[in-house]
């Protein structure tokens, strides 16, 4: 009853006549780790204007930008009346990173201007996402070609407005490169980071044990990262891998996932279908190790786009594959391949890729502020 009541509260602060003007931009996370995607262009956004203000809103009551947060930013937690402030959202501009808008309870409001989606993964819009997951968006933040080429593709084969689709980039990515350069490692062991997806075809779910067991008798330094939705949706199987973990030399749990130390530690790192192969393989230059597990598929139909998604493209480009049933060999792979050795060549190719397949490369976030304050200005004309 008391979190009902000070939602109540938060909910007329948010829509009182006096907070108007902060809340022509808003963003709206489903939880603390959105902060990465979000953030940037918020930080970006007030940084480049010091009369400048806008709204966060977050479903996460430990979020810490509840708490700590630029004096123009104005946080809000909902919850139990999230529907309700969908429901009258009068924003100019509202940005999430929450596909699916329109779909499922969470619904557009008429006296909202324009929705923007941002990208908190470089992989396709059509496999790992469930088909009509872009529809509603009125503009889409694209990471790449890629994203504009699909987008595009399913509006045509769907007779769907067309949408603005601004290359924008990775802002997080861009972070993660900048944070890697600076970075001092911690350990002199040679660090693995093991962190899948989390869907029910995920590592986690496919032969996690044997993989360990193959570390076990090695001298590496392994962390194991679960995603947060395998933390939420698998939590007493992650609690016996944690118990696992912690209980074996050299082996780390790290649930902390506001933390990226574990990035820049790993010389290695270790995934399955997960977009994070991508933020570790552009963001910190080094190669992946991809195990082989069955295609993450939220969307049975993506086949009927025609187009090959992007993470199944480059695959093999940003590191090497091992098949399931080869777990027991992967500390051997890493031996005999070339993930440790020849780390220049890796580094150039990734870096021909990035190039290729990321938009404004080191700038994003500014090109997304830029697009937010012209049409905020536009709402003014």
């Amino acid at each position: 009853m008391l979190s009902l009541i000070r939602e109540f509260l938060a909910y007329k602060k948010f829509f009182a006549p006096d907070h108007r003007s902060h809340r022509r931009l808003v963003f709206y996370s489903e939880r603390d780790i959105y902060w990465q995607t979000l953030g940037p262009f918020a930080e970006e956004f007030l940084r480049s204007d010091p009369q400048a203000t806008c709204s966060y809103i977050t479903s996460d009551p430990n979020d810490p930008i509840l708490t700590n947060h630029h004096e123009r930013l104005f946080p809000f937690y909902f919850n139990y009346l999230l529907k309700a402030v969908f429901d009258r959202m009068d924003a100019e501009c509202f940005v999430l990173t929450m596909p699916d808008l329109n779909t499922f309870h969470l619904k557009k409001s008429k006296h909202t201007r324009e929705y923007i989606y941002v990208f908190h993964a470089f992989s396709s819009t059509h496999l790992q996402y469930n088909e009509q997951a872009f529809d509603a968006y009125d503009t889409v933040f694209c990471v790449g070609t890629h994203h504009e080429a699909e987008i595009r593709k399913r509006e045509q084969m769907c007779r769907l407005p067309a949408k603005n689709l601004i290359p924008v980039g990775y802002p997080r990515m861009d972070a993660i490169f900048q944070k890697n350069r600076h970075y001092k490692k911690q350990f002199s062991q040679t660090t693995v980071l093991v962190a899948p997806t989390w869907s029910t075809a995920s590592l986690f779910e496919n032969g996690i044990n044997e993989l360990l067991d193959a570390f076990e008798k090695t001298d590496y330094r392994v962390i194991v990262r679960p995603h947060p939705e395998f933390l939420k949706r698998r939590s007493s199987l992650a609690k016996t891998l944690k118990e696992r973990v912690i209980q074996t030399k050299n082996f780390a749990w790290e649930d902390c996932l506001l933390s990226e130390d574990n990035l820049y530690e790993a010389d290695i790192l270790i995934t399955d279908r997960s977009g994070i192969a991508f933020e570790y393989a552009f963001g910190t230059e080094r190669p992946v190790l991809l195990i082989d597990t069955p295609l993450k598929e939220h969307n049975k139909h993506w086949r009927t786009l025609g187009i090959e998604p992007i993470e199944m493209q480059l695959r093999d480009k940003i590191g090497i594959s091992v098949p399931l049933t080869r777990l027991s060999t992967v500390p051997n792979e890493i031996e005999s391949s070339a993930l440790l050795k020849n780390r220049s060549d890796w580094q150039s190719t990734l870096k021909e890729l990035r190039e290729r397949y990321v938009y404004n490369w080191g700038h994003s976030v500014a090109n997304g502020v830029e697009y937010i304050k012209e049409r905020l200005k536009e709402s003014c004309i």
